[in-house]
């Protein structure tokens, strides 16, 4: 039996008690005889992977469990408000509306009462005064405000025990952690217990006070996640891949005159690939990161600059007019050596073939020099390194899971023998289990083929844990590079440092969100959320210089300490 107390007892009733609380789905045990106390002014994460249960206790602590969830034991729960996972509120309706009906339904207020007790939310979610648009329908709210405006909602209600499932899970990091933090700011301010509940890689343990894991039906301490390699690096050898000012733009429609207009979304970056190094692009959404990724191999060819392997000039054969089918220039023959690792594996296999047909596809284009009576071994063995039997050749796409898919995905890759994979979010779309064993699984393919790697992710952590250098990408640009260490443990770039923050559960020292790409500022590109911001930021985009032997820092005050230790 689990006895689990987030707080020892105290003389007073605590808002949420269970006794024995089991939660079973069919014959499938969800949680297990489980005494949980969460006390007022308390915030406690609840982790867990997909399906583990943590819709299912939520939604038996508020009372409402899920249809075919049978609840057991004693729950007691004083005072709810739950905030349901994906922070839905009524489409094409004001928010205004919204707020009359949910604080008014509690408290009993009028509109204006009510609007005004829901600004004071805003004002202690960090929301400025500009920014609140009560008129708007929440689908025309950028998804960090209606998070905002959810939990918001939540503090002008003011419940005893608030219950918030997968909260703020869409956003990225540093926008995430800088609400999670704040609305647990306000629960132990306003003696709310606060319970969060998402998966390991969403952050909620960041701000709680206590952490539990659900494994196997019990809540349990987390698994500490592992923060450095299995195996020391080997140092990398000579640089065989070069990108020199590569930049990309995409066409607009033509201007009020007629004038062609574009987008700059990549802006001249340069970067070198050693034999058997790691390489990690760190940055969020709108960072370009997966841009230059593509653009290193030619899917499409970037727009500017050059992509230099091994000595030769990869754009230098593409024709005027061919970046569209660049094979024609004669890249073909870089496709062996330079293998693509895709975000959503499962759309990137043909559905109407096996997956064994669609690798003799690859052999034959790739490898043309491998009989056609061998290629059944060489795929039985490319399955096997990727951590799949040799049957998964027989079966569909359709057939594979999503971790299945992604390991099938890199089998494909390394089937042309191939000296560099180009890694976007391989494991995006896994659990936090699954995404371990296969990026696992792809360092024990480059440490046993030296492989030089690339690996573009959002987790700071993760993309530096087996790399030996990492650039953190914004708007487009460089501004930092530097060994995978130094990244870890002092970065000196603002937006690098918000970052790590996150990947730790800490407040990021960041306000607002990144601007769209169609709405840059100008200057520096994170002058408006920075804590080093001043004037001059706004006069000119910062310069990569370098300030350590192999670390660059693009940042006009990287050196100076911010001005009043804003609050994040």
């Amino acid at each position: 039996m689990n006895h689990i107390a987030a707080k020892p007892a105290s003389v007073k009733p605590a808002p949420v008690e269970t006794e024995a609380l089991t939660l079973m789905l069919g014959d499938r045990v969800l949680l297990d005889r489980v005494n949980l106390r969460v006390e007022r002014g308390q915030v406690l994460a609840i982790t867990g992977g997909a399906g583990s249960g943590k819709t299912a206790l939520l939604g038996a602590l508020a009372g409402r469990p899920p249809a075919g969830v049978d609840v057991a034991g004693g729950v007691r729960v004083d005072g709810h408000l739950l905030i349901a996972q994906g922070g839905r509120l009524a489409p094409r309706r004001p928010l205004a509306l919204q707020v009359a009906e949910v604080v008014g339904h509690h408290l009993g207020l009028d509109l204006r009462t009510a609007l005004r007790r829901m600004a004071d939310g805003l004002d202690r979610m960090g929301v400025p005064p500009a920014a609140r648009r009560f008129d708007l329908p929440p689908e025309q709210l950028p998804e960090s405000l209606r998070w905002a405006c959810l939990f918001a909602m939540a503090a002008a209600v003011g419940p005893t025990v608030l219950l918030a499932d997968a909260p703020a899970a869409g956003l990225d990091p540093t926008v995430r952690l800088r609400l999670l933090h704040r609305l647990a700011d306000w629960a132990r301010a306003d003696g709310v217990a606060l319970i969060l509940a998402g998966r390991p890689e969403d952050g909620v343990a960041g701000p709680a006070d206590h952490v539990l894991a659900l494994r196997r039906g019990r809540l349990l301490p987390p698994i500490p996640l592992r923060t450095g390699p299995l195996e020391p690096l080997e140092p990398p050898g000579a640089a065989r891949l070069h990108a020199c000012g590569v930049g990309m733009s995409y066409p607009l429609a033509p201007g009020p005159r007629g004038e062609a207009r574009s987008l700059a979304v990549l802006h001249g970056v340069d970067l070198d690939l050693r034999t058997g190094e790691t390489l990690a692009l760190l940055g969020e959404t709108g960072s370009a990161k997966a841009t230059l990724a593509r653009s290193l191999l030619c899917l499409p060819p970037p727009t500017a600059g050059a992509v230099v392997w091994m000595g030769r000039d990869l754009m230098a054969a593409v024709p005027p007019g061919a970046r569209e089918d660049p094979d024609r220039g004669g890249l073909r023959r870089a496709r062996r050596d330079l293998q693509p690792l895709f975000p959503d594996p499962a759309a990137s296999f043909d559905p109407a073939m096996t997956v064994g047909a669609q690798f003799g596809l690859v052999l034959e284009s790739l490898r043309p020099d491998i009989a056609a009576d061998r290629r059944d071994h060489r795929i039985d063995e490319a399955l096997e390194e990727a951590g799949l039997r040799p049957e998964a050749a027989l079966r569909s796409p359709a057939a594979l899971s999503i971790a299945e898919a992604a390991h099938a995905g890199l089998a494909r890759a390394i089937l042309s023998e191939p000296r560099v994979l180009v890694a976007d979010e391989p494991a995006a779309s896994l659990s936090a289990e699954e995404r371990d064993r296969f990026l696992d699984t792809l360092m024990a393919v480059r440490d046993r083929r030296r492989l030089s790697l690339i690996l573009a992710t959002e987790r700071y952590d993760e993309g530096l844990r087996d790399a030996h250098r990492g650039i953190v990408m914004l708007a487009g640009r460089v501004v930092e590079s530097a060994d995978a260490g130094t990244l870890r443990t002092a970065p000196l770039h603002p937006y690098s440092r918000a970052m790590l923050a996150a990947s730790r559960g800490e407040r990021p020292a960041l306000e607002g969100d990144a601007p769209s790409a169609f709405g840059q500022p100008g200057g520096c590109p994170l002058r408006r959320r920075c804590p080093l911001a001043r004037e001059f930021c706004a006069q000119a985009v910062p310069e990569l210089e370098e300030v350590a032997p192999g670390h660059h820092v693009a940042c006009h005050y990287w050196d100076t300490v911010a001005e009043g230790a804003a609050e994040g």
